[in-house]
């Protein structure tokens, strides 16, 4: 079969058998009726068991199974990078894909629209949620699943790396009205980053409601509004307001409507949204274009943050070296900066040993680097005329905003992760 991992291999090169996944229902509480589907549940469940706790074993965060003709490839990522893990036929990936979203509380029966759910599941005593996503292609369907740790924290700015120099700015932002933007591209952790910026305000100074939304997400102190169906999005903010809210949670930015509204209250109270883009520049030429004109945007918009993912090093064997001072001077790194840290050198030696805690790979985890835009006096005056992202960038550095090259040689020069790794991210 195309999968690998089913067994660990103990010191003494023992076989242990590992316990296959638990699917414990969807995230919807829909009822799942297997034996209504008996002969897709003896076609696929037992493989897809196979599949998931291949995937869980290895560390992966998403699995996709994509039909490619009378085939299907198969792939992990791990660390969110992509490993090939086999072929199978069409059939076995078709019993595969329907059974997950038999799981996860999808119709199976529907193969031509875009489908998205969840399962519970549980691995080694420990709950994973399973986000089921099927798309449909020219050779049938594109699964994805994307797994959580439920026990992997990342609630706070804390969690996900963020300097505490940041994390006092953006307290500080938060404080008195205004728009603050998180901004990312799909699977860049866009959406952990709003939460975990709503958790960074003082939930016992400030008034914080949701007009959105949480997802299932646990936020102490936060109040979610009943929304008037009939009320436009500025006259909910309004009534937010009048209901003493400091902080307001919104919906994403998708279109010009959401974007002038939230511009038109932004003098009123601190409102906190997301939307996609490349980076904050892009996300901030988008917002212009939505606002018709740059005045609003100016007066308006505090700031945008955006979020890369990087891996960390494996603490178990990543291995220290003396940089010289010419080289840290080159690279923008202190000069008091006396180590740095990268990922072992490959053996020759096929015996060998491996690291067992990241199978040799060198990283274990990821963590993120934070890029912000902060509308300054500088950055006011650029707004207002005809911008360009290079011009923008230009504005970042020259009022010395966090950029993300500078958040990365933080994590570099705090010994989290290497110059290789960050110079692998920005070849993306």
């Amino acid at each position: 079969m195309v999968f690998g991992f089913f067994k660990k291999q103990e010191p003494e090169e023992e076989e242990v058998e590992i316990e296959p996944v638990s699917f414990l229902g969807p995230l919807n509480g829909l009822e799942v009726n297997l034996k209504a589907n008996g002969r897709l549940v003896e076609a696929g469940l037992m493989r897809a068991k196979d599949l998931v706790t291949d995937a869980l074993a290895r560390r992966a965060d998403t699995i996709r199974i994509e039909p490619k003709g009378p085939q299907a490839l198969v792939t992990v990522l791990i660390d969110g990078m992509p490993y090939p893990s086999g072929k199978l036929p069409k059939t076995e990936a078709l019993a595969i894909t329907q059974v997950l979203k038999l799981l996860a509380g999808l119709d199976t029966k529907d193969r031509k629209k875009p489908q998205a759910g969840g399962i519970k599941a549980e691995f080694e005593s420990k709950p994973y949620t399973l986000s089921v996503s099927s798309i449909p292609i020219a050779d049938g369907e594109r699964l994805m699943v994307r797994i959580t740790d439920q026990k992997l924290k990342l609630d706070t700015p804390a969690d996900l790396g963020m300097s505490e120099e940041m994390r006092v700015k953006f307290r500080e932002l938060c404080a008195s009205p205004g728009l603050l933007l998180v901004t990312g591209q799909s699977g860049t952790g866009t959406t952990t980053t709003l939460f975990a910026l709503l958790r960074n305000v003082d939930a016992y100074i400030f008034t914080i409601v949701a007009l959105t939304d949480l997802g299932g997400r646990k936020l102490n102190q936060v109040t979610a509004l009943e929304v008037n169906p009939e009320d436009d999005l500025a006259t909910t903010i309004a009534r937010a307001v009048r209901s003493e809210a400091n902080v307001i949670l919104c919906e994403p930015i998708q279109e010009a409507g959401i974007a002038k509204a939230l511009l038109s209250k932004a003098g009123d109270v601190m409102l906190i949204s997301e939307m996609a883009g490349k980076d904050p520049p892009s996300a901030l030429l988008q917002l212009i274009a939505w606002s018709g004109e740059g005045l609003p945007v100016a007066a308006g918009l505090k700031g945008i943050v955006s979020q890369r993912l990087i891996r960390l090093l494996c603490s178990d064997c990543r291995q220290a070296y003396r940089p010289k001072a010419d080289f840290l001077k080159k690279i923008g790194l202190p000069a008091e900066v006396m180590t740095l840290y990268r990922k072992p050198a490959e053996s020759a030696d096929p015996n060998a040993a491996v690291c067992e805690k990241c199978n040799g790979g060198g990283y274990y985890g990821r963590t993120a680097m934070f890029e912000f835009l902060e509308v300054t006096d500088g950055m006011k005056e650029l707004i207002t005329g005809q911008p360009d992202a290079n011009s923008i960038r230009a504005q970042m550095k020259k009022d010395k905003m966090t950029m993300l090259q500078h958040d990365g040689l933080r994590l570099v020069a705090e010994g989290k992760t290497s110059l290789e790794e960050l110079q692998r991210v920005f070849k993306v």
